[in-house]
């Protein structure tokens, strides 16, 4: 059987991405982790410690801030755009739009839109999704919209009344120990970063900067994307999930609150979700060997985690495989592999 870094480093030489990190463990240890491959073309050697633009895995750690809230009665999953943004109770479309169907992407919002073409700042940006037609089709149809939660990130803002970077730094990176892991990154990093993709709208490679557009329309800051981390930083978060405490065994998630945000809101809906993550089923990245109750999230740059809980076993791979082109689809065959890799030479 392939070891995992035998495996990764045919990735790389097959051009499934430049280079990778991973780290896989339990509740109480990092049982593997190790770099592979180069950050991008000319560039250094990735490390333990490269940070990667995390896109839509950014979602879970401002799932993690909501759910916070939520644990001190500031917020309810029945809670609505209007109670929350005062913009919206003037659209009664949206207006009654819960924070439970954001986080299990069922709400009418839209997505797929490329919003940054027309809007020239977050202010822009923000009013164009107030706008926006809502979707047609059944409310309790799975679709996967970033403008979910760049509204859910609007709330959160909210309930703390700072901006969403400080209450992510607040509620979740300290907590947790995330250190590595911020938005926007600041130039002292920078050599640690692994850049995306040559971007036409940009006109230029992007390295430092969040690689979805609509992000850095809003500001480099979004629930939807923006995050870099490192894929030990990532597994403190993945290990809170199999533990509900902080690394240094502090309380973090109640038990019955960890129950609630991976429960399976959508079965015959499409796809599987919870509250923030995927649920393994149709179209989740697992792989053929992790249990039918683990869950996790991808990102569209090439980062994913993934947590079993019954085999007790979390596994988050971070890669930048759309360097120097976002046309290589080769990540989705890898996660599947690298997920049954992680199970047959760690689970219990």
């Amino acid at each position: 059987m392939n070891t995992i870094r035998d495996y990764l480093e045919s990735c790389v030489e097959q051009g499934a991405f430049p280079g990778a990190v991973w780290n896989i463990g339990t509740k109480d240890q990092v049982l593997e982790q190790g770099a592979v491959g180069r950050l991008g073309t000319g560039l250094d050697c990735a490390r333990l410690d490269s940070l990667y633009d995390l896109a839509s895995v950014t979602k879970i750690i401002v799932t993690y801030a909501l759910m916070q809230q939520l644990q001190e009665g500031l917020v309810r999953l029945e809670d609505t755009l209007g109670d929350w943004l005062p913009d919206y109770r003037s659209h009664p479309d949206k207006a009654n739009v819960t924070l439970q169907s954001l986080l299990t992407h069922t709400s009418i919002i839209p997505g797929r839109l490329q919003l940054y073409r027309h809007a020239h700042s977050r202010e822009d940006l923000l009013e164009a999704i107030r706008w926006q037609v809502p979707r047609s089709d059944s409310p309790q149809r799975v679709f996967y919209t970033s403008k979910g939660y760049i509204l859910l990130g609007e709330v959160v803002s909210a309930v703390d009344a700072m901006p969403l970077d400080q209450v992510v730094s607040r509620r979740v990176l300290m907590p947790l120990g995330m250190e590595n892991t911020c938005f926007n990154p600041p130039a002292e990093m920078l050599d640690r970063v692994a850049p995306t993709e040559f971007c036409p709208w940009r006109n230029r490679v992007v390295r430092g900067q969040v690689h979805d557009e609509n992000a850095v329309v809003l500001g480099g800051v979004s629930g939807h994307a923006g995050l870099f981390s490192t894929a030990g930083d990532v597994a403190l978060a993945a290990r809170v999930m199999l533990s509900g405490q902080t690394a240094k065994g502090d309380p973090y998630f109640h038990p019955a609150l960890i129950r609630k945000m991976t429960r399976n809101y959508t079965a015959g809906c499409g796809e599987n979700r919870g509250l923030g993550f995927m649920i393994a089923g149709p179209n989740a990245p697992a792989g053929d060997l992790m249990s039918p109750g683990s869950f996790g999230h991808t990102g569209f740059t090439g980062t994913s985690l993934w947590i079993d809980p019954e085999q007790g076993l979390y596994a988050v791979l971070l890669s930048n495989r759309v360097h120097p082109s976002r046309d290589n689809p080769a990540i989705d065959r890898v996660r599947h592999i690298f997920h049954n890799l992680a199970v047959l030479q760690y689970a219990k």
